[in-house]
């Protein structure tokens, strides 16, 4: 089996044997992505009985400027977890390397 020889890569930590240490970085941005996700589920929903299910709008709409602030949130939530997703998938190339360099 591999050691776990670390490599850091920005806020994540990534380990070659296949293991991945998330940040706190890592699971805020994931929870928003998935409020995001179910947000935008329950709006496509809404839509087929002409009602407004966007949870978002019912705590924040009276606040444009926060409603706004949090779309952006979200939105950059989302950017960070391609971000993410690239580097687990350079982990996990990089690991398959190594499997095969010592085989």
């Amino acid at each position: 089996m591999l050691s776990a020889a670390v490599l850091d890569v920005g806020v994540t930590t990534m380990q070659t044997d296949g293991t991945v240490r998330a940040s706190y970085l890592d699971w805020t941005s994931l929870i928003l992505v998935i409020v995001g996700a179910i947000n935008w589920g329950l709006v496509g929903i809404g839509s087929f009985f002409d009602a407004n299910w966007n949870v978002v709008n019912l705590i924040f709409g009276s606040i444009p400027t926060l409603e706004a602030l949090i779309y952006v949130v979200v939105g950059l939530a989302g950017l960070y977890e391609l971000y993410f997703a690239y580097q687990l998938y350079g982990a996990r190339s990089e690991s398959r390397m190594r499997e095969r360099k010592t085989a």
